[in-house]
C-alpha cells in the first residue's frame, strides 16, 4: 500500500503496478524528499520519467506542483496511473506512455521544460548517468532546475560535480538531490 503523504490529497491511498516491473517510493522515503525540497517543489513544473504507480509525482502535485507529468514505458504502470487520477478526481496531470528516450524527444519537440525531473528506473534497468547529459542535451531543464535520483545504492561518480548534490539515506534507499548550477551561482550573489 502506498499513500500520499503531504499537501491537498495528504492520507489517500494510491494502487500500485505489480512489483516485478516497478518499485515503489517507500512513503518514509517519499516524506523526507519532500520535506527535504520544502517549497520548492510549489508552482513548478515537475516530471517522473519512470513513473510507476504517479505516486511521487502524486504528491507533487498533491504539494502544489504547477504541471506534473508521468510517463512510463510500461502499459500495466500506465493504467495503474490513470486509476489512481481517476480516483482522485485528478485531470491535469499528464500521462505520457513512452520509452525515456522517446519521452524526451517528445518534450523537446513540444518545448516542454521542467523545473525538477524524478528519476528512479526499474530495477532491471541499471541506471545511466548519461541521462542526465541527455536531460540537457535535450534542452527541455529550466535554469533553475532541481535532479532527483532514487537508487539502493550510493553514487560514487564524479559526473555529479556541477551540480550542488545532498544525499540522503532512508533504509536501503538512497536519494540524491542535485540542483543545477545556475541556482548555486544565484545563491552566492
Amino acid at each position: 500500500m502506498i499513500r500520499i503523504v503531504g499537501g491537498k490529497y495528504r492520507h489517500r491511498v494510491l494502487d500500485q503496478p505489480s512489483l516485478e516491473i516497478t518499485r515503489c517510493s517507500k512513503d518514509s522515503v517519499k516524506e523526507g524528499l519532500f520535506s527535504s525540497l520544502g517549497n520548492d517543489v510549489e508552482n513548478k513544473v515537475f516530471l517522473d520519467l519512470f513513473a510507476g504507480s504517479g505516486s511521487v509525482g502524486i504528491e507533487s502535485y498533491s504539494r502544489k506542483a504547477k504541471k506534473v507529468y508521468l510517463n512510463d514505458k510500461n502499459k500495466e504502470p500506465i493504467n495503474v496511473i490513470k486509476n489512481n487520477l481517476k480516483k482522485l478526481d485528478i485531470n491535469d496531470i499528464i500521462v505520457i506512455n513512452f520509452d525515456y528516450l522517446k519521452a524526451l524527444e517528445y518534450f523537446k519537440q513540444n518545448n516542454i521544460k521542467f523545473d525538477i525531473v524524478f528519476l528512479d528506473p526499474p530495477y532491471k534497468m541499471e541506471f545511466d548517468f548519461n541521462v542526465i547529459s541527455l536531460l540537457k542535451s535535450f534542452n527541455i531543464l529550466s535554469d533553475n532546475h532541481i535532479i532527483i535520483i532514487e537508487r539502493d545504492s550510493k553514487i560514487n561518480d564524479t559526473n555529479l560535480l556541477n551540480y550542488k548534490v545532498k544525499e540522503l539515506k532512508y533504509g536501503k534507499t538512497y536519494i540524491y538531490i542535485l540542483r543545477s548550477e545556475y541556482e548555486n551561482s544565484n545563491l552566492s550573489r
